[in-house]
């Protein structure tokens, strides 16, 4: 129970000895329990925690309230898991892993609680989406001229510019996100991107919860796409006192990089740190599994003995 409500948490790793990786997914509405399978090499060395957040994935029922899905109340949903967890496993802090929405919550919940987190490990960085918002669409409208398709600059350049609020804000964004898949922005590597066919492939989720698995990202979505619209993270956390990483996708437009790095460049940490995944666009944590692997361990890991 958190928040008041029942939600879906997956705990694996050899040893429960091991550190705790608190793994925050994106959308807002995409849970990533289904993609445990992706987790072979973190499992070796840390206690993988997935959670499905309040209105998504095996959560889905948790939607109601409906007031209650916000991001006050996701972030206040971390820290509550986050407690849970270290009394679970003997008073020991959190690797907090953030990706996407994901990151968001977890800088925020970071700010809020820096006792019960050793670091704070970020991929796919949402520091500013309305500003990314405008990134992608030029990025948009420069790759289709360059490209010569037609087809994708006409539907674009009908769009008009960004921000875009509300229900046909949203129909919008989707649609440029659409774009961005087309042309790699979003996922880079050879390997398919197939988030339908891994839910479906799940044994953590009973074909009713497959079935409702989508309805209940897009609604998730809708609820929460107002406080998405609204993400500023150098207004709202523009300090924090626990060690913070990001991996950023070389060729992610979906969340800009540029607008990323401003945010890291003004962001007060006792220890921040900027790496670059060439070969990856908005998921380096699954397109570079193994060199995510070695970030991790090799550069995230030792900061925490001394946080």
């Amino acid at each position: 129970m958190l928040g008041g409500v029942r939600q879906w948490v997956l705990v694996r790793g050899r040893s429960a000895g091991s550190p705790i990786l608190l793994k925050l997914h994106g959308g807002p509405g995409q849970a990533e329990m289904a993609t445990a399978g992706l987790n072979g090499l973190l499992e070796n060395d840390f206690v993988v925690v997935e959670w499905d957040q309040r209105g998504s994935g095996k959560s889905g029922a948790a939607i109601r309230p409906a007031a209650a899905m916000n991001a006050g109340q996701l972030v206040a949903d971390t820290i509550e898991l986050a407690g849970h967890l270290t009394r679970r496993f003997g008073s020991r802090k959190l690797i907090v892993v953030g990706h996407s929405w994901g990151s968001v919550l977890g800088l925020m919940a970071v700010q809020r609680r820096p006792d019960l987190f050793s670091a704070f490990a970020g991929t796919g960085l949402i520091a500013d989406f309305a500003a990314g918002q405008q990134v992608a669409y030029r990025f948009l409208l420069a790759e289709s001229r360059r490209r010569g398709n037609t087809t994708a600059f006409t539907e674009l350049s009908s769009l008009g510019s960004p921000p875009w609020a509300g229900p046909e804000g949203i129909a919008t964004w989707r649609r440029c996100a659409r774009w961005l898949g087309e042309f790699g922005a979003v996922w880079h590597s050879a390997e398919k991107f197939d988030r339908v066919g891994w839910m479906l492939g799940s044994i953590e989720y009973s074909w009713p919860e497959k079935l409702r698995f989508n309805r209940a990202a897009g609604r998730s979505f809708g609820l929460l796409y107002a406080d998405l619209l609204s993400v500023n993270l150098s207004q709202t956390v523009p300090r924090v006192e626990v060690p913070v990483f990001f991996a950023a996708g070389r060729h992610d437009h979906l969340a800009p990089a540029e607008v990323a790095e401003r945010y890291v460049t003004s962001l007060i940490a006792p220890v921040k740190e900027w790496v670059w995944f060439e070969n990856s666009a908005h998921f380096p944590q699954w397109e570079e599994r193994e060199r995510f692997h070695e970030f991790l361990l090799e550069t995230v890991l030792p900061a925490t003995a001394v946080s």
